[in-house]
């Protein structure tokens, strides 16, 4: 008698369709030495060893199978299908090859012949696996989206875009994940409107909401709709709490949102909340025998070492920070390197490229580097190393100048402001001390600019005045676009000149062009430029008569390349770091005539001055004789101040040690 006529098979069956996998399988090794020689019984045997998880075990019972009778097919293919879950490929694929040649019609294992050749990266072979299984099976959902995923891989878009279609058609599951990848395919191909609309699709099928609302905020970030991205990024929140990428953008996007003071902090210190490190095994290094000329050892953590702010804040000031008896050390998270990274590599003592390392590799590199002070200049950004600061890898650890906000890691010291970006009734903001230098919180280096000459105020051969914006077209939000309106309406035939890297997006263009016409301002007030070279960016400048400042993320490196090319800036003093450093800018420039306390005075200071121009290029003329030798462009002084801060605390850090 065979085991499926048996009494206990009904039970069994039963067993498994309930999941109980342990009650069936020791129902089947008390009948053990009644079937040893029935194939079924140990298929069985190795299903039920294979849903527990001993798969070893599920192995040898599927070969006992196959040994009984060799004509078992059944049990050859879950044999191939648990070497496929083991990622034994090879082994996988011998048993597939096996049975097409016994079975030249077994679509299954075509297709799990395709599964894996695609997993070897053999794509040629596992399309031609795939065709024969379509043209087995024209109507399999599952074939056709394997397709789509084969072509998607080797960049063949419209080849994907077809098969993708064709799987939809036989998607009687309502799976999401082919009108995702059809999302995916038109964002690679920046059509941006055919994204969002498969990704809405998808959200109406089954699948996984979190991945999908992610997809679609990348793609509103794409188009510089703020609004609809921090959206997406709540909602794939909703869907999944624990995805800690997503917390991260969420986290840098919430940086851009009027309502950031409200419980920006909070959500910080949350995502740390979220994240279990084990503890750092590395012990602080012995304290030196320190006096005010003991050398210090710098490291700077960043994965913008190149033609970024970051690279621009640092060249010029390090060559001094040397000369002050600090070593220089960078740890650079930066997988392509540039032109002014090999510049700024020339600048620093020690130079180490950390891209490819882990966290634990990192720490012990820095840990025998024998770092006093570490500072992180990429917070929340796409190349963070936060995770490092977190694990407490340096005695003194600070937040400078990549990241205008709190971290929310208590385990950085300091962040590094002025008394305008930072002062000391905002300390509630921050899990950090604030550390003020005396001027201004950065630095713009200038000395690889080519000399660009400043004009007059272009208004008074124009006749008309021309605003301008070079900033990141997320911080130009629905409100921003609405106060920039009320201004153009007041100023008669005035004009906005808008470049920046997304202008040649045609929805972000589109989106910003609607935004004023809801606003009742009509295209030919607008005037759009591509990004370009530094050099022509800041020509451009001399095409505008007053830079508009952003908020109530304001502008940071633009608005000090405003300054160097002498355009004045009217700008809104905000309420935290991010919408106050085009107000530091014009104080160091003496400009604080230029900064509004509110939205009202923002809007009544542009309609003034943009009345009068021979008044406009008086001001224009003593930032041409002013800008230049103030003290956001004096590298040196900056430098002194600097290390002066940086020397302060790490003898505080050294004496209160020394008292403990």
């Amino acid at each position: 008698m065979t085991y499926k006529n048996s009494k206990n098979f009904s039970l069994t069956c039963s067993l498994i369709q309930e999941s109980k996998f342990f009650e069936a399988k020791n129902l089947l090794l008390k009948d053990k030495n009644q079937y040893l020689l029935d194939d079924f019984f140990f298929h069985i045997l190795g299903f039920l060893e294979e849903q527990i998880g001993n798969n070893e075990q599920a192995i040898n019972y599927y070969l006992e199978s196959i040994k009984i009778n060799s004509n078992f097919n059944e049990s050859k293919f879950s044999l191939g299908c648990l070497h496929y879950k083991l990622k034994r490929l090879d082994e996988a694929k011998l048993i597939f090859l096996n049975l097409i040649q016994e079975e030249t019609k077994d679509i299954r294992s075509y297709y799990n012949l395709a599964l894996i050749f695609f997993e070897q990266n053999l794509f040629d072979d596992s399309i031609k696996y795939l065709k024969i299984a379509s043209n087995l099976y024209p109507e399999s959902y599952e074939i056709y989206h394997q397709l789509g995923l084969v072509y998607e891989k080797l960049k063949k878009y419209n080849e994907a875009i077809k098969y993708y279609i064709t799987a939809n058609k036989f998607n009687k599951k309502k799976d999401s994940s082919t009108l995702n990848n059809l999302g995916n395919i038109y964002g690679y191909l920046k059509d941006y409107e055919k994204a969002i609309f498969f990704y809405n699709q998808a959200l109406k099928c089954n699948g996984d909401k979190s991945k999908i609302y992610n997809n679609l905020a990348d793609t509103y970030s794409d188009i510089g709709d703020l609004e609809k991205t921090i959206y997406c990024y709540e909602q794939s929140l909703l869907s999944n709490p624990e995805n800690l990428i997503t917390r991260q953008r969420y986290i840098f996007y919430l940086l851009y949102n009027f309502d950031t003071n409200k419980f920006y902090k909070q959500q910080a210190i949350k995502y740390w909340e979220k994240i279990e490190y084990l503890s750092n095994s590395l012990k602080i290094n012995k304290l030196k025998n320190l006096n005010q000329d003991t050398q210090i050892n710098l490291g700077i953590v960043s994965g913008d070492f190149r033609r970024h702010p970051v690279g621009y804040f640092l060249m010029d000031i390090l060559k001094h920070l040397k000369n002050d008896n600090i070593k220089l050390f960078a740890y650079s998270d930066l997988e392509r390197e540039d032109d002014y990274t090999e510049s700024l590599k020339e600048k620093f003592d020690i130079f180490n490229n950390i891209f490819s390392l882990t966290d634990k590799d990192c720490a012990t590199k820095i840990f025998n580097d024998k770092i006093d002070i570490l500072i992180d200049m990429s917070g929340y950004s796409n190349q963070t190393r936060l995770s490092l600061f977190k694990q407490k890898v340096s005695p003194l650890q600070i937040s400078w100048a990549a990241w205008l906000a709190t971290t929310g890691i208590e385990e950085i010291d300091y962040i590094i402001g002025d008394p305008i970006v930072t002062p000391e009734e905002h300390k509630d903001f921050y899990v950090e001390k604030i550390l003020q230098l005396p001027n201004i919180w950065c630095h713009l280096s200038t000395s690889d600019i080519k000399q660009i000459s400043t004009g007059h105020t272009p208004a008074l051969n124009n006749n008309y005045i021309t605003f301008g914006s070079f900033n990141n077209m997320h911080k130009i939000n629905n409100k921003v676009v609405e106060v920039w309106s009320k201004i153009l309406f007041l100023v008669p035939n005035s004009k906005i000149l808008i470049k920046n890297f997304q202008v040649n997006n045609y929805l972000y263009k589109k989106r910003i062009i609607n935004e004023f016409k809801k606003n009742n301002i009509l295209e030919n007030r607008l005037i759009f430029e591509q990004a370009s070279t530094r050099e022509k960016l800041l020509h451009s400048y001399n095409n505008i008569d007053i830079a508009l400042d952003t908020f109530p993320y304001a502008g940071g490196t633009t608005s000090l390349e405003t300054a160097w090319m002498c355009v004045p800036l009217l700008t809104l003093r905000g309420e935290n770091f991010v919408s106050r450093c085009g107000a530091s800018i014009n104080s160091n420039l003496n400009q604080d005539h230029w900064t509004a306390n509110d939205i009202e005075q923002y809007i009544k200071l542009a309609k003034e001055y943009a009345s009068d121009y021979k008044k406009l290029d008086i001001n224009r003329t003593y930032l041409r004789n002013n800008s230049r030798k103030s003290t956001i462009f004096n590298s040196k002084l900056f430098s002194i101040n600097f290390a002066n801060v940086l020397r302060k605390i790490w003898l505080d850090y050294v004496n209160n040690k020394k008292n403990i």
